[in-house]
């Protein structure tokens, strides 16, 4: 990930913030509406989306009491009552965080808040309920209108809500003591509150609590993929949807990292000795967005070349407590998970890849990692104590995999990290699933619709202006509207696009099949779930057509699976 953008790009953003704040004011009416919640009576405003449809809005709805003071770095605590109404015409503060484009620290430690849209709050019949948990690497991220605007789904019968949750070194920080109680996982937890609140909620904004998907992207997939197989949340929902991301995706899961305190508390000034209570006590005084700035230096070199991305993020936890979230390794909480009796819908985008440009444009000398295929061996096999000679071999089907001459490429890389990041985790948990969820359905899916007429902000992360192919969070353009977006004529393709896509998530939503002949382009194919016994997994590939293929990746995932033949237990 990359914040050196251009002067021209970081002006181009501020403009669009103000163009974006003064469309969004004209888009808001005078019209209030009030909703009751466990905890007091909410106000929230009609709105009119960039399509001209009408919408009731209610943000900055707090679902937890805001995590600061003794409550830093711990499981969140239910919200304390209120009386008379509450305004909740307003989305609240993100969570601390550096702004990307700006490169500047922005946010608040109280953001643990969720916003609620709708078409009809008092609709004939309880609708389908759709929960966002937003991605961002568990580093960035929020759950407003700048980013994840509800205008593409505000016109489906559906209830909206996407939730706020803590993030970086405070959402993650995770200490071995069990006296202190901050065993980690605290931006977990406030997810698990999130969706207790929802599911005793959501009827009176018009929902079903029968009915409720929790759906993500990236580390928001990840999370929602958490939310799947931790006992917290059974019964909370029903069913889940993973886009770009996994419990199990190597960057997801970092086991013990209950030595990364110290490590931040150093970095922020901190003298004293390596004792959990000091180091304590020392971070729940320092300034939150002066954690934040320095976290991005707690990873090591060794770290980095690990393939360690983040210092802090889902961890294991030292020992249990009654809000545990994570008791043991993900692999092992996905075969006994309350959720392999719910539907699940997954997949990637074509070129997930296309995001470490930069890293390549920086450090064009990383490309020579194909080369060895090495430093792409999966953690888990690496622990397994492999002779040399194993490892040399499963370097070099790595590389034989992806290397298309007799150097690595650019191309080569990003298609390695592709698969290593993303779309062979995904096949991992297929594999699981049908090994022991084996009565529910799992649909894949592959996005691959690609366009620059509307662009999703995390395309300027990637430099990707001009660049063809379908990355990673490229989908999202399609199913929220955003600062950068913009009204779209309805004969567009890629208006056609938003609709399908809202079409086919709705639809899921609302059944647990994904498949309607009503959607565009689904009339004349069939998309059957994922079978054990299917010789080639098949996708539902989105592009300007819809077509039911067999996975193009999946000669370079059988190379990926192969490298567990001796280690079977370790891949699902």
């Amino acid at each position: 990930m990359n914040k050196n953008l251009g002067f021209v790009e970081r002006l181009r953003w501020r403009l669009k913030t103000i163009e974006h704040k003064v469309q969004q004011y004209r888009q808001t009416t005078n019209e209030t509406i009030v909703a009751d919640t466990e905890y007091g009576k909410v106000r929230g405003l009609k709105r009119l989306s960039m399509y001209d449809v009408p919408y009731f809005s209610f943000e900055g709805i707090p679902y937890a009491q805001p995590p600061v003071g003794e409550l830093r770095f711990r499981a969140p605590q239910r919200p304390t009552p209120w009386e008379g109404e509450r305004d909740c015409s307003q989305a609240r503060d993100k969570s601390v965080q550096v702004q990307f484009v700006l490169d500047k620290v922005e946010g608040s430690e109280d953001c643990l808040y969720l916003n609620v849209y709708t078409n009809n709050v008092t609709p004939d019949k309880p609708r389908p309920v759709m929960v966002w948990i937003h991605g961002g690497g568990f580093i960035v991220g929020e759950a407003n209108r700048d980013w994840y605007g509800p205008d593409y789904f505000i016109k489906e019968d559906v209830v909206l809500v996407t939730i706020q949750y803590r993030l970086g070194a405070l959402g993650f920080l995770s200490l071995k003591s069990p006296e202190l109680n901050v065993p980690g996982n605290a931006g977990l937890k406030d997810q698990v509150m999130a969706l207790k609140w929802i599911k005793n909620n959501c009827a009176n904004f018009g929902g079903d609590p029968n009915c409720i998907t929790v759906f993500g992207e990236s580390a928001g997939a990840a999370s929602t993929h958490y939310m799947m197989i931790t006992d917290q949340t059974q019964g909370l929902f029903h069913r889940g949807i993973l886009q770009s991301g996994s419990a199990i995706a190597p960057w997801a899961y970092n086991g013990d990292i209950t030595h990364n305190p110290y490590r931040i508390a150093k970095l922020a000034g901190y003298k004293g000795e390596d004792k959990d209570k000091d180091v304590l006590e020392f971070l729940q005084n320092v300034k939150a967005k002066d954690l934040i700035r320095v976290e991005e230096n707690v990873l090591t070199l060794e770290d980095r070349t690990n393939k360690i991305m983040f210092a802090f993020g889902p961890s294991l936890e030292p020992y249990t407590t009654p809000d545990c979230v994570v008791p043991k390794a993900p692999i092992e909480m996905m075969k006994t998970a309350w959720s392999n009796t719910i539907p699940m819908l997954i997949g990637n985008t074509s070129y997930e890849g296309l995001l470490w440009l930069p890293e390549i444009k920086m450090l064009p000398q990383t490309v020579k990692q194909v080369d060895a295929g090495t430093p792409f061996i999966p953690r888990e096999l690496l622990a397994t104590e492999p002779s040399k000679e194993a490892i040399e071999l499963w370097g070099s089907k790595i590389r034989d995999a992806h290397r298309t001459g007799d150097a690595a490429t650019a191309d080569n890389y990003m298609d390695v990290c592709s698969l290593f990041y993303f779309v062979f985790p995904a096949l991992r948990v297929v594999h699981s699933r049908h090994a022991h969820a084996a009565g529910a359905p799992v649909y894949f899916y592959r996005y691959d619709f690609d366009s620059e007429e509307i662009i999703y902000p995390y395309r300027l992360m990637r430099f990707g202006r001009g660049v063809k192919g379908v990355s990673h969070a490229d989908d999202l353009g399609y199913q929220f509207s955003s600062l950068l977006a913009r009204r779209l004529p309805k004969d567009s393709r890629e208006y056609r696009n938003i609709e399908r896509t809202i079409g086919i998530w709705t639809q899921f939503a609302a059944t647990g099949n994904p498949y309607s002949e009503k959607i565009n382009g689904m009339d004349t194919l069939t998309w059957d779930p994922v079978r054990k016994s299917d010789e080639v997994f098949k996708c539902l590939n989105i592009s300007d057509e819809l077509k039911h293929i067999e996975l193009p990746e999946w000669p370079k995932l059988k190379v990926w699976q192969s490298l567990y033949a001796d280690n079977k237990q370790l891949l699902f």
